[in-house]
């Protein structure tokens, strides 16, 4: 795990460095005939394009996750979070900037790579399965969140010229879901391996690719695949739940029993995290030494939702007093030793157990009209851990669950609860169709109605320095023009 860390940190410092240019797209052309020569190039490329997902999930990841959400909230912040927070939402916001170019960035890395392969001479087949799948895996992340943040977007699979990325127009997501997302993540699915040892724990597994594509269906509304998916993981037994909620987020016990897939980050070097300090707020600067940017403090809402008696609110939202003794809430999932500013041990949980059985409660739920014992079942096994391993007494049982919309309700809310400030919760409300719903009736209780989210508040702005570069992704969304 410490070598890809390092290497993670090494690569992050000379990949795509272009791509900042005004003058040409974040999906442009990296000359790399002279670079992918052997097996070590193509393992050092490989591990290059994670550097540049860890970029991904290093800070503006959740503001525009959980932002959006009714988890989280900014305090005393008046920039470009703060605005997202509001759905004050323009393509000129240096975060969604981000997040379209970063994205990009790796599946240009991707591509090289995938381009280069077939040159190159490998120790074994399963090495070179080994490459493929990974940078396959990647590459439907990446493009799953660029569909689910943008809606159409430019669609590559190849390495392009600059003159040619500057006149590619938007694709379909229909198209990209088809076509590249779901059979990049079967054939990751096929290449990848069950598990690593040493030096490469931290890498893509054949269990994270089936997860992401299980994801992907539900996002969809594929519940069949979904549940055949996801089904056959669970029937692999190669993943369990931590008996103890609060060993998930233990930089100590990183890529263990419930990880399916960590970002990995390491404390000390500008490839660490940066999630434990712009989680809190800046009343907590003097309190932890560091300074802090408020960008996703805990709202009222999620709070009175926990049971304030279960392991899972213990470790998930934490107070700690201000210069003032002022009691301050955090959260404290993701709290650790802050030493080192902005830089920390804390992996980012992309895809962990827990989250498998909720899906495949969910699928289940939508594919049954009564709730069905082994969907059911999925949740308890959550609900147990939140409070004890051995404590029945917080079970659902058929009777509370007497229909598909109230066990819908139960599952999102356990959703809620257990992946809250994990990036999940927007996208979420988007995917199920409640996100006016329920945002605006955060709103009018919380802000008495100040800000109000709109129907195409379900996607993005294009951002304004892709257009200039290239008009050809005009029309931007509904509502950004």
């Amino acid at each position: 795990m410490k070598q890809i860390k390092y290497f993670l940190i090494l690569f992050c410092s000379f990949t795509v460095v272009s791509c900042d240019l005004l003058n040409r797209p974040v999906y442009n052309y990296i000359e790399s005939s002279t670079f992918y020569k052997n097996e070590k190039d193509i393992n050092l490329a490989v591990i290059g394009a994670y550097g540049v997902l860890s970029s991904i999930y290093a800070a503006d990841y959740v503001k525009y996750t959980e932002l959006p959400s009714d988890n989280s909230s900014t305090v005393g912040d008046t920039g470009s979070s703060a605005l997202i927070d509001k759905f004050i939402i323009s393509p000129v916001n240096p975060i969604i900037e981000s997040a379209w170019r970063n994205h990009y960035r790796c599946i240009t890395n991707v591509n090289e790579i995938l381009a280069a392969i077939p040159d190159v001479t490998f120790t074994s087949q399963t090495k070179k399965d080994q490459y493929e799948g990974e940078v396959l895996f990647l590459r439907a992340l990446c493009y799953f969140n660029l569909v689910r943040l943008f809606g159409d977007v430019v669609y590559i699979d190849r390495p392009v010229s600059i003159e040619e990325s500057q006149k590619m127009s938007r694709t379909s997501k229909e198209k990209i879901y088809s076509e590249l997302i779901i059979p990049d993540l079967k054939n990751a699915k096929k290449l990848l391996p069950a598990s690593y040892s040493g030096e490469d724990i931290g890498r893509s597994t054949s269990g994270a690719a089936q997860a992401l594509l299980g994801s992907v269906y539900l996002t969809l509304h594929d519940y069949e695949n979904c549940a055949i998916e996801l089904g056959d993981l669970i029937e692999q037994k190669r993943y369990q739940l931590l008996s103890n909620f609060a060993d998930i987020f233990n930089p100590d016990n990183a890529n263990h029993a419930e990880s399916i897939f960590e970002i990995q980050y390491e404390k000390g070097y500008t490839g660490g995290s940066q999630w434990s300090c712009q989680a809190h707020s800046r009343e907590l600067a003097t309190t932890l030494g560091v300074s802090t940017s408020a960008v996703t403090v805990p709202t009222t809402d999620i709070i009175e939702k926990f049971d304030v008696s279960s392991a899972r609110y213990r470790a998930t939202i934490g107070k700690l007093p201000n210069e003032s003794g002022k009691m301050i809430n955090h959260v404290k999932k993701h709290y650790m030793e802050l030493s080192v500013q902005n830089h920390s041990d804390d992996n980012w949980p992309l895809l962990r157990y827990a989250d498998v059985l909720l899906m495949y409660a969910e699928a289940l739920n939508e594919l049954n009209t009564t709730p069905t014992d082994v969907a059911i079942d999925c949740i308890n096994q959550i609900r147990r851990r939140a409070f004890a391993v051995t404590d029945t007494s917080h079970d659902l049982t058929p009777a509370e669950v007497i229909d598909q919309q109230t066990f819908r309700e139960v599952i999102a809310l356990e959703r809620r609860l257990e992946l809250c400030f994990e990036g999940h919760r927007w996208f979420d409300l988007v995917r199920t169709g409640e996100y006016m719903k329920v945002m605006n009736a955060h709103f009018e209780r919380f802000n008495a109605g100040a800000y109000v989210v709109e129907n195409y508040n379900d996607l993005f702005p294009i951002p304004q320095r892709e257009i200039d570069v290239n008009p050809n992704l005009l029309p931007n969304n509904p509502g950004y023009n």
